[in-house]
C-alpha cells in the first residue's frame, strides 16, 4: 500500500471567496466543514465500515459541530474533532490526535519518556556476529532511503551471521523504499492481503497520478469510471504474492525491531516479512500504531483556506472484510523486550539493540 502524500489540486475544488455580504462569517466557516464532510462521505474508504451501526451517533456529531461552528468555535478545530471520530490514523488534519481515541489511549509518548527519541538511518556492527540496519522512514524524500541498498551491501560484506533491522519510529512513506530489505530477509514465497479502491474522483486522480501511464493503470481507471461513485471497485485480486528468484544465505537469523510509532508502510513491511521470512523474529515492547487498513492517501486543501489540509485514504484492505484488520490493535511483536526504554535513540547502538543481538545468538545455539 503506497502511502506517498500528493497534493490534489482540482479546479472544481478551489472556490474563490464570495463577494462581501454574500455569506455571513459563520457561513463561510461552515463551508470548509461541509467540504470535509462531503469528501469523507463520498471518497473516504473507511466511511462505510466506520459508520455502520453508528449512523445516529454520526448524524448527531455533525449536527453538534455545525451548531458550534455557527457559534464561536474554530472551524478547523471542529473539523479535527470530526475526523478524529473515525479513529483512523491515516485520516487527519492538524490537531486531530487530540480527538482520536486511539492516539489518546495507545500512542506511546517516547519523546516524553526518553532523553532523546529521534531514530536516524544508520548501519553498523553491534558485535562480531550481529549487524544493525536502522531504517526509521519509508519516505523517498528522506536521505536514508537512498542508502538502503548500500546498507544491505555493507551488511553482506561484514561477514555477520545475524541482522537486526530496526524500524522503530518508521511512520511510513512508500512500500518500494523497503524492497531491498525485504528481499534480504525473504526465504519463502508468501501471500498477503490486497486492497480495493472506493471509487471517487479523488481515487481516480490517485490512480492516474501513480499508475496512469501504465496499461494496468489505464485499465483500472476505465473500470473505476464505469463504477458508481462510493462503491468499491470489483474484480481486483484479494491477495498478492511475495516472491523473489533467489534467497540470500545470510542472515542466518534476523530480528525486526518495532515500536508503537511504526505505521503505514512500516507496518506493511512487518506483515510482508512475517509472510515471507521464517528466519526473522519480530521484537518490541509495544504493538505497532495500527495505521494501515485504510490507505493510499491523498492530501486535500480546503477551498476557503488553501493553506490548510486534510489527508484522506482511498483504499481498504481486504483484511477488514475478513475480520483481520490491524488498526484497532496494531501488530504485536513475537518477543516482548523486558527492558526499560533506552535513554537515547538516534544513530546509536542502544540497549535494546544489544539485548536483541544477544537473544539472537542464544536462540541460534538452541
Amino acid at each position: 500500500m503506497k502511502n506517498l502524500l500528493r497534493i490534489l489540486l482540482a479546479a472544481a475544488a478551489v472556490i474563490g471567496l464570495l463577494p462581501a455580504g454574500a455569506q455571513s462569517p459563520a457561513g463561510v466557516a461552515v463551508s470548509d466543514f461541509d467540504y470535509a464532510v462531503d469528501v469523507v462521505e463520498r471518497a473516504y474508504a473507511g466511511y462505510p465500515d466506520k459508520t455502520a451501526g453508528r449512523e445516529a451517533e454520526y448524524a448527531a456529531l455533525k449536527r453538534r459541530l455545525r451548531s458550534e461552528i455557527s457559534g464561536d468555535r474554530d472551524v478547523y478545530d471542529a473539523i479535527a474533532e470530526y475526523l478524529g471520530w473515525f479513529d483512523d490514523s491515516h485520516l487527519g488534519t492538524p490537531g486531530v490526535r487530540t480527538y482520536r481515541p486511539k492516539s489518546i489511549h495507545r500512542n506511546p509518548d517516547y519523546a516524553g519518556r526518553m532523553k532523546r527519541y529521534a531514530p536516524q538511518f544508520t548501519h553498523c556492527r553491534v558485535d562480531a556476529d550481529t549487524y544493525l540496519i536502522r531504517f526509521p522512514s519509508c519516505d523517498p524524500a528522506d536521505a536514508g532511503v537512498a542508502g538502503v541498498q548500500a546498507a544491505v551491501d555493507a551488511y553482506l560484506a561484514s561477514g555477520c551471521e545475524n541482522l537486526i533491522l530496526d524500524i522503530r519510529g518508521n511512520g511510513g512513506g512508500s512500500d518500494s523504499a523497503y524492497e531491498p530489505l525485504l528481499k534480504l530477509l525473504y526465504d519463502h514465497e508468501g501471500v498477503e492481503d490486497g486492497m480495493e479502491y472506493r471509487v471517487s474522483d479523488i481515487a481516480i486522480a490517485h490512480v492516474r497520478e501513480f499508475a496512469g501511464n501504465t496499461e494496468r493503470g489505464r485499465r483500472k481507471i476505465a473500470r473505476m469510471e464505469r463504477t458508481p461513485s462510493g462503491e468499491f471497485l470489483a474484480g481486483g485480486s484479494k491477495t498478492y504474492r511475495i516472491r523473489y528468484d533467489s534467497v540470500s544465505p545470510r542472515p542466518r537469523r534476523a530480528a525486526l525491531l518495532i515500536d508503537g510509532a511504526v505505521g503505514s508502510s512500516g507496518e506493511q513491511l512487518v506483515l510482508e516479512v512475517r509472510a515471507s521470512s521464517r528466519r526473522t523474529t519480530v521484537y518490541g515492547q509495544d504493538n505497532t500504531l495500527g495505521c494501515l487498513d485504510f490507505s493510499n492517501c491523498e492530501i486535500l486543501y480546503f477551498p476557503r483556506d488553501t493553506t490548510r489540509w486534510m489527508m484522506l485514504p482511498t483504499t481498504r484492505s481486504y483484511r477488514v472484510a475478513a475480520g483481520r484488520g490491524i488498526d484497532k490493535t496494531g501488530i504485536a511483536p513475537d518477543v516482548r523486550i523486558p527492558l526499560p526504554l533506552p535513554q537515547t535513540l538516534t544513530d546509536n547502538v542502544d540497549e535494546w539493540a544489544v539485548w536483541v543481538a544477544e537473544d539472537l545468538k542464544n536462540n541460534r545455539k538452541k
